[in-house]
């Protein structure tokens, strides 16, 4: 009887344990603060793994929606929106960024990011949610398809090369630097662009590397405007790069742009004689305004020939005109010597300065003093000229000479017209028969100005007579002086006193 009263006892004994213990339980539950059920937090189950720019990424991204203690709340269905948390390569994040959860799972099947860079995270919203982060992921750049300038070529100077050195890189569908491309790129004047005739030097075909290609020391010949550089690589599309100017380089030659051509003499070289300062390559300086210098190269054309007119001049844009130049003295094969400071000169074709329009005539010999009677040597020679002096060769007329002063009252004998042989009458035979000084001849032409010679004496001839001079008068007184006095001359044939005599 006992013993069954004790199992009663010890029967309720744990029933009250047990009651006791569950209320503890719910009391220690509610000190702990159990979470609320529902979803607080979004957290990545699935995250980005690297993938091509511009294609899906692969598998798909998962985000769930979790209660507090992590737990998925699989009753969740609002809307969870993607963003980009970190962006490295400054992308856009493509494809349906925002999801409705089913079970609490966002599924994201579509995402895309156009540009490469390395460390993207996307970031996980949805409404009051704590957001989540996913971990970093990179977007690579897709196979090369097209060409770009990196660096555009900059303006230059003819001959140098191009600094800074341009650039060309390979590029994906989107626009990102295919750095696995190592295929070769050649670059070239565009058709068309910049001066015609236009070199480009340097090494035009260079391999890529990591996408890009460097083409260093580039160089362009001409100066010119306008100026396009075209790209081209094996199964990609070219490019065209922006224009660009090519400008000369310093003044180092000198060169003839307008050589002299035959000119009558006296008259200025026409059309004007143009001398241009240029560099290297061969383009003109045009920011030399130094003074350019012409002159007769020495040995060519007619001996002590001058140039006349203004033979020094500052050059305009690189270029002096020389319009004024003349040449007095006719002659063949002259030519001209063009000098500057510091530049190096040049020498121009050679040319003739012909005889001009016979205008006057000119003494080659004029008469000298003779005796009496005799010809005149050496034979006077009267020259055809053109206007600044030189004898016309060509000229065949007949020219004449007469006495012009004659103190003597002498008679001119001999062949006074002669008909001009190559421009010249020549007279051999020209005589005075009276004494004096001071006499001069004229020469005269149809058509030309007359000239007059310079002065010359005609001595008497040796003495071949004796003459009275002052004849005895008629009648005289005996032993008286006889007035007016005798005089006795010696004179020679043509009775001119023969001064000479003094026997």
């Amino acid at each position: 009887m006992r013993v069954r009263r004790f199992s009663a006892l010890r029967r309720s004994a744990l029933t009250l344990s047990t009651i006791v213990l569950s209320l503890v339980a719910v009391t220690c539950g509610k000190e702990t603060s159990s979470p609320p059920p529902g979803a607080s937090q979004l957290a990545f189950k699935v995250d980005p793994v690297n993938a091509t720019a511009g294609s899906a990424v692969a598998p798909a991204v998962v985000v769930e929606a979790r209660d507090g203690n992590g737990a998925l709340v699989s009753d969740f269905a609002g809307d969870v929106t993607l963003s980009l948390g970190a962006n490295p390569g400054g992308g856009t994040l493509g494809g349906t960024t925002t999801v409705k959860a089913a079970g609490g799972v966002a599924t994201f099947a579509s995402l895309s990011i156009d540009k490469k860079g390395a460390g993207y995270r996307l970031k996980a919203t949805s409404g009051s949610l704590t957001a989540a982060m996913s971990a970093t992921f990179d977007i690579s750049a897709g196979p090369a398809t097209q060409l770009a300038f990196t660096t555009q070529p900059p303006t230059g100077v003819a001959g140098a090369g191009l600094a800074p050195a341009v650039t060309v890189s390979a590029r994906d569908a989107l626009g990102n630097v295919a750095d696995g491309y190592t295929g070769s790129v050649t670059v070239a004047i565009t058709n068309g662009t910049g001066a015609a005739g236009a070199t480009l030097s340097g090494t035009k075909t260079v391999a890529a590397t990591a996408g890009v290609t460097t083409f260093a020391g580039l160089s362009i010949d001409k100066v010119g405007t306008g100026y396009t550089l075209s790209a081209s690589a094996t199964g990609l599309t070219g490019v065209t790069s922006a224009t660009f100017n090519i400008t000369a380089g310093p003044p180092s030659v000198l060169v003839i742009s307008a050589q002299p051509t035959a000119t009558v003499a006296g008259q200025p070289i026409a059309p004007a004689i143009v001398v241009t300062a240029r560099d290297n390559m061969g383009n003109t300086a045009t920011g030399f305004v130094g003074m350019v210098t012409l002159g007769i190269t020495p040995g060519s054309g007619s001996p002590g020939a001058t140039l006349a007119g203004t033979s020094s001049t500052a050059a305009a844009a690189g270029v002096a005109t020389f319009s004024s130049l003349s040449i007095a003295k006719a002659g063949t094969a002259y030519t001209l010597t063009a000098a500057a400071a510091g530049l190096t000169g040049v020498t121009t074709d050679a040319f003739d300065i012909t005889v001009g329009p016979t205008a006057k005539l000119a003494y080659v010999i004029g008469p000298t003093s003779t005796f009496a009677g005799a010809p005149i040597a050496p034979a006077v020679q009267v020259a055809a000229q053109d206007a600044v002096g030189n004898t016309d060769p060509t000229y065949t007329g007949s020219v004449s000479v007469t006495l012009a002063a004659n103190p003597g009252g002498a008679a001119l004998s001999g062949t006074t017209t002669v008909a001009a042989v190559a421009g010249i009458a020549t007279f051999g035979d020209l005589s005075l028969d009276k004494s004096s000084t001071g006499y001069t001849l004229m020469a005269s032409a149809t058509g030309l100005t007359s000239i007059t010679s310079s002065t010359f004496d005609n001595i008497a001839a040796t003495g071949s007579q004796v003459v009275f001079a002052v004849q005895p008068p008629a009648t005289a007184t005996a032993g008286a002086v006889i007035t007016p006095c005798l005089q006795v001359a010696v004179k020679d044939g043509f009775g001119n006193i023969a001064t000479a005599f003094n026997g």
